[in-house]
């Protein structure tokens, strides 16, 4: 904790108080004035920020100089006669405060480590603007779609949907940027009427707010996959430059019937909800994208997902037996698709058939050693077999992946913990209540989040835990 002026910065709780009160800010805010403080006695060029404080992760000098004014408002601070933070032009920024006390706090958990050679975009859900406003469920999927068909370019680090959703299109993209750790955003929407779509898509680096592609299509519901294909296609062609094709065919989506694929959407949208009364809606639109097309990889992977989360929730074997089948299923029909394999190591590992699971994890991670729900469901797998080391490794990959997702360090703090590494699991603890604020931000009825933040400062003994558990 470093005590300045009326200000405390507290890394371990992820706070920055002004006398006894809470001042509301971002945590990169808290990372970077931790970080100028830690190097007070000297001029810390902006290079050294980007690369310290955002650990690899490819954002704009603009996302530095938004952090920085916020840090600035928090602190109350002047640009022009700084007490804290001062601009050595041409040089970098220097904290000219004097430091009144000091306790280290927990080293930071490990930093993302990411190729700054690599593009990164995050696509956000599309706005309906269908008369009734009842086509969501279409406009997440077709978002859905384009994260999938994007993660599979190797060239791109693309932000998983679990953490695009959180946020809207009408956020400002330059905040968006920052918060995503993204150099580009996508967003558009969908006007659908009976037959007819009118999609309106935009690409928007983020380091300057202008697009760098945008269209609009009329088509019929029909060509929804051609066109899926076509926006993916043109989006990477935007960003990269070149589409190869190896490239055009990683992004080629899975023919379905268009019933089937609309009650998939579905499926999907109540799977993401995670509570009971959604799972058990899952599954009933899964099983009738199922009937409508029996041989949808993609509808059996999420019904066996869905049963699978039942299956914990509930206990009930024979909503396991159900899912081992659908998964088993899903591999059958799409051994080349990476999410079938995940879903089938997830059922074996809820089933303790460990090293089968193993089996189909490596597979997964064969096709997409970029995917991250891959090397959290082997992290949970090692979890499950006692190979707490591998557990951690796994988990770290999972967060450097995703850095703004807080599931895989809500288990980081609970491996460390288990291995002794107690500084580290404090670490990884307080930047899970970190990311679940943010989340709750947006979700405030979030109850997962809070559940989470709440498992993670009890794993670390931290007392805050009881005020977490309030909030449930």
């Amino acid at each position: 904790m470093f005590r300045f002026g009326e200000y405390q910065l507290d890394l371990d709780r992820y706070e920055l108080r002004r006398g006894g009160d809470v001042v509301k800010t971002e945590p990169r805010v808290l990372e970077l004035l931790h970080y100028l403080i830690e190097q007070r006695e000297r001029v810390v060029p902006k290079e050294e920020l980007l690369d310290t404080v955002w650990g690899g992760t490819i954002v704009s000098e603009s996302a530095l100089t938004s952090t920085i004014r916020d840090a600035r408002r928090a602190l109350a601070d002047s640009p022009t006669e700084p007490r804290w933070i001062k601009t050595v032009y041409g040089r970098g920024l220097r904290f000219v405060g004097d430091i009144a006390s000091e306790v280290a706090p927990p080293p930071k958990a490990a930093p993302v480590a990411k190729s700054t050679s690599r593009k990164s975009i995050a696509v956000l859900p599309f706005t309906d603007l269908s008369a009734h406003r009842d086509q969501q469920y279409f406009c997440d999927g077709i978002a859905e779609e384009l994260i999938n068909a994007l993660t599979r370019l190797e060239e791109l680090r693309v932000v998983s949907r679990a953490t695009a959703f959180d946020f809207r299109s009408d956020d400002d993209v330059r905040i968006l940027g920052e918060r995503l750790g993204v150099d580009y955003i996508l967003r558009g929407s969908v006007r659908k009427s009976e037959e007819r779509l009118r999609i309106t898509v935009h690409v928007v680096d983020v380091a300057t707010g202008h697009h760098v592609w945008s269209e609009k299509y009329d088509r019929t519901v029909g060509d929804i996959f051609a066109l899926q294909e076509e926006i993916a296609e043109n989006t990477a062609r935007a960003i990269l430059g070149v589409v190869s094709d190896r490239n055009r065919r990683a992004m080629k989506s899975t023919p379905v019937r268009l019933d089937a694929y609309e009650f998939y959407l579905k499926g999907r949208t109540y799977l993401a909800q995670g509570a009971r009364t959604s799972l058990e809606s899952a599954v009933s639109m899964f099983e009738i994208a199922i009937d409508f097309d029996h041989d949808y990889a993609p509808a059996w992977a999420g019904l066996a997902d869905a049963l699978a989360e039942l299956y914990v929730e509930a206990g009930d074997e024979a909503l396991l037996q159900r899912a081992a089948a659908a998964s088993e299923r899903a591999v059958e029909l799409a051994p080349n698709l990476s999410e079938t394999h995940v879903c089938r190591g997830h059922v074996l590992t809820l089933s303790t058939r460990h090293r089968d699971a193993a089996v189909e994890l490596e597979l997964a991670l064969a096709i997409n050693d970029r995917a991250s729900d891959a090397h959290y469901r082997y992290g949970r797998l090692r979890m499950a077999e006692g190979k707490l080391a591998e557990a951690a490794e796994r988990f770290e990959r999972a967060w450097q992946l995703q850095p703004t997702d807080y599931h895989a360090t809500a288990l980081l703090a609970q491996v460390y913990q288990e291995l002794g590494r107690k500084e580290e699991a404090r670490a990884a603890a307080s930047r899970t209540v970190a990311l679940c604020t943010q989340h709750l931000e947006r979700k405030p009825d979030d109850v997962r989040a809070v559940r989470i933040a709440a498992g993670a400062l009890r794993t670390v003994g931290d007392p805050r835990a009881d005020e977490w558990d309030a909030r449930m």
